[in-house]
């Protein structure tokens, strides 16, 4: 069936499965875990190091201090790409560790914020419940600027659904119980999946540079996915145990080729010219031209995808809009009017987040407020 409404969900989403926003992630990242984490521990100070001798702030520096993460992804790719050293302590090939450490502990954190919420279960995780039981899934799919599996992970819950279309040509896998290559399991003809586009990359994706297959895991495995991206050398080096945990999967294919991974990160540049993201942003094009309605629940994720050039013609649909509660009344109008501006025969309107799967259901969208 062809889904007739698409939802673009950005960090405001994740927000009610307790997950941080951009600006809380480096807070997040270095938060000390309620039980002794000696893996956590181990990253966290090797990242203190590199702060500190990179740009000179104290190796105990709190989140407060750091500088934001967008500098130092960008200042490591700017660096590393060109093969040069960031300062004579860290040559190229260490700051491609620096990136891998980073975007490992990031994976880890979100996985562990999740599992928090989902055990408390707080107001925000209640509204979000609220929107996917109303979801009618066999007419929806989303577009994500997120890297999070929150998604996944709630359409699996409350909707008994294991399989999703992420628009890649992605290839559902699993680790194995033995060997090194990692299991395919190809859908069954006439399986519906979700079709769930990410912009940015995935924390359970692995790729293989050789072949470049793409292959998603479970969900709930992407702690595995954070591992496999520090290599034994480097775990060794940080004092990472055991080190038969890290760099551990390799492809189906290319049977001596270990998987790894690519996100486009909070760098001033992102790398999207690799072949997922390409697919990736034509499948989100291809999904807005035959929806119906189209709903926005992320200010700026909304306001990204319209100064693309992909997307600046193809809404032909009905356009609502889903603030978090954190959008200023600024934003919101400052949004509407683009949106107004860009969009040629299209309904704009805004509405909350918790009546937006119920607005569906009815095939209604806001009308547009003056």
């Amino acid at each position: 069936m062809v889904p007739t409404h698409v939802y673009i969900v950005g960090a405001g989403f994740s927000l009610h499965a307790g997950l941080p926003l951009q600006a809380q992630f480096t807070r997040e990242l270095l938060e000390k875990p309620p039980k002794k984490n000696l893996d956590i521990t181990a990253l966290t100070t090797y990242l203190g190091e590199f702060v500190h001798d990179v740009f000179d702030h104290d190796k105990a520096a709190t989140a407060k201090f750091w500088p934001e993460l967008e500098d130092v992804f960008t200042s490591i790719d700017l660096a590393a790409n060109t093969g040069h050293h960031l300062g004579r302590c860290h040559a190229p090939s260490d700051l491609r560790m620096t990136r891998r450490v980073l975007l490992s502990r990031m994976m880890s954190m979100l996985h562990e914020r999740f599992t928090t919420a989902e055990a408390t279960k707080g107001h925000l995780w209640e509204k979000l419940d609220k929107f996917f039981m109303e979801l009618d899934v066999n007419r929806s799919a989303f577009i994500s600027m997120n890297w999070d599996t929150v998604i996944e992970r709630r359409l699996s819950a409350l909707h008994g659904m294991d399989d999703f279309d992420y628009g890649c040509e992605a290839v559902r896998s699993d680790f194995p119980a033995k060997g090194k290559a990692v299991v395919e399991h190809r859908l069954a003809s006439g399986t519906h999946a979700l079709s769930l586009v990410k912009m940015h990359g995935s924390v359970n994706w692995l790729y293989c540079d050789n072949c470049r297959q793409l292959y998603w895991f479970p969900p709930a495995k992407s702690s595995q996915v954070a591992k496999q991206l520090i290599t034994r050398t480097e775990a060794k080096k940080l004092g990472l145990v055991p080190i038969s945990d890290f760099a551990r999967w390799h492809c189906k294919r290319c049977i001596d080729v270990q998987l790894t991974t690519q996100i486009a990160t909070f760098s001033y540049l992102k790398a999207l010219d690799f072949p997922m993201f390409e697919r990736s942003w034509l499948s989100a094009e291809h999904l807005l031209r035959q929806a119906k309605s189209g709903y926005s629940l992320a200010i700026r994720s909304l306001q990204m995808t319209m100064n693309s050039s992909i997307f600046s013609s193809v809404f032909s649909c009905r356009v609502s809009i889903a603030p978090s509660s954190l959008s200023s009344q600024e934003e919101r109008k400052s949004t509407l009017t683009l949106l107004t501006a860009t969009i040629r025969g299209s309904s704009v309107g805004t509405s909350g987040v918790e009546t937006m799967a119920s607005k569906t259901s009815l095939h209604m969208v806001s009308r547009p407020r003056h």
